[in-house]
């Protein structure tokens, strides 16, 4: 079920597996960043859902903006909310993929338990394992 959609992010919860996905298109930022993640953390909540899968293979870098609302406003939230597991298909360029490597130490320091995947279905496998 598609919980939030912009041209730059697809958030979904697939009930069947009770995971929270979440597909980045080239730039989503801003607006459209906080709305994605915040319609995931909704979906988390109510559906008491633990793990995420986020597919970043398409992804841009995050503005500095972005990273310090991510660490300092959503992660709380999401970590509250219940969030254990969280599989990274990371992305195909290798600046994205640096900024990806400085997120999955924090939040790996802050209790969520981090694979990185070069597919989401390699991601899926694990999380469904978990």
């Amino acid at each position: 079920m598609i919980v939030f959609q912009c041209p730059t992010g697809v958030t979904e919860y697939l009930e069947d597996k009770k995971i929270v996905v979440l597909t980045q298109n080239g730039k989503n930022s801003g607006d459209s960043l906080k709305q994605s993640l915040d319609k995931g953390v909704e979906a988390l909540i109510a559906n008491k859902a633990v793990k995420w899968l986020s597919d970043n293979r398409n992804m841009g870098t995050h503005t500095a903006e972005d990273v310090e609302w991510v660490n300092s406003d959503w992660t709380p939230r999401a970590i509250k909310a219940g969030w254990k597991k969280w599989a990274l298909v990371q992305p195909q360029s290798a600046l994205s993929a640096m900024s990806e490597k400085n997120l999955v130490d924090f939040f790996a320091d802050n209790g969520i338990e981090v694979k990185i995947f070069d597919t989401p279905e390699a991601g899926f496998k694990w999380l469904e394992s978990v």
